[in-house]
């Protein structure tokens, strides 16, 4: 995929004339920047925006970098589902790709993509590996694929102009499942927070020292494997006792057991990346002194999300 294009290129895509897009980027409906030569560029995140915004169709995606068929089809959602699925295990990245970006240009929710077709073409082919039917590198080079399109939709995500606050996490040490740790990342940053993924195996001392260096407003922890609760506990404690009073944390994951997570002072629970974008947006609409631990209020309390466990 282009990072940027010209709007020649842009009325090629959608078969409208060139001086049409250069009077709606003078309107202000397309942003554009200009190079050293004082040509016009649209960044694709631009490019996107407007599209989903305005419904147009991509006639020749090929000029913007997408697969030939991306922007032809009315994926449903169900049936978008098994052919994402179909396409991880065969390892035919352009039509993943495909759905994946048909999906979002036709205006469905991020969180509804990411809960409704990625997390559940990743169940599936686990249920498929476990009951002998799929082998470990077709689930393992789904992973792979999965991850390079997840940072492709992140890089249709501009950071924030007025963000929420800052958000920061990642996995605890011997956790190195990715997938669902770029998930909640992206997710927060499409709801409006800035955004710092540390990434995945990071001891909880490590993560402390982000943690008191950035201070950020809100903390994720993903977790989809566990080498030992208790050490896990007590670095999860150790973090949360470290932790400046305007700190609000965000844990989940498939690791995380009921017994364990009233151990974490849960007092909500998402059950999906939908509500863990309203958990975001709520938690961003309050005030620091809302959400602090040591005021006399309320005590920002994890909240759980569940996410696929599936990569390495």
């Amino acid at each position: 995929m282009k990072t940027q294009v010209s709007p020649k290129q842009l009325a090629r895509a959608i078969q409208v004339s060139e001086s049409s897009i250069k009077r709606w980027c003078d309107q202000g409906a397309i942003s554009t920047v200009r190079t050293a030569g004082g040509h016009r560029r649209i960044d694709m995140t631009d490019v996107m925006r407007f599209l989903r915004d305005h419904r147009y169709a991509i006639i020749r995606p090929e000029v913007l970098g997408l697969p030939a068929t991306t922007g032809r089809t009315a994926w449903v959602l169900d049936r978008a589902e098994s052919g994402f699925r179909e396409a991880l295990l065969m390892g035919d990245e352009d039509l993943a790709r495909q759905i994946l970006f048909d999906l979002y240009l036709a205006g469905h929710e991020l969180t509804t993509i990411l809960d409704g077709l990625v997390t559940a073409a990743l169940h599936g082919i686990g249920d498929r590996w476990s009951c002998g039917e799929a082998e470990i590198y077709q689930e393992r080079r789904g992973c792979e694929i999965c991850l390079r399109l997840l940072h492709e939709l992140r890089m249709l995500t501009p950071p924030p102009v007025a963000p929420l606050g800052l958000a920061m996490g990642g996995t605890a040490e011997g956790d190195m499942y990715q997938i669902p740790n770029t998930m909640v990342e992206l997710v927060l940053r499409h709801t409006g927070w800035e955004t710092i993924a540390l990434g995945a195996g990071l001891p909880f001392a490590t993560l402390r020292a982000a943690l008191l260096e950035h201070r950020p407003q809100l903390f994720w922890l993903s977790v989809s494997h566990l080498r030992d609760e208790a050490v896990f506990l007590a670095g999860w404690s150790e973090l949360c006792a470290a932790a400046p009073a305007d700190v609000a944390f965000v844990v989940g994951g498939q690791a995380l057991t009921e017994e364990l997570r009233q151990q974490m002072t849960q007092a909500s629970a998402c059950a999906n990346l939908a509500e863990l974008s309203s958990v975001a947006k709520s938690l961003g609409g309050a005030s620091l002194g809302e959400i602090g631990r040591d005021n006399g209020l309320r005590q920002p309390s994890p909240s759980t999300f569940r996410l696929p466990s599936l990569d390495r």
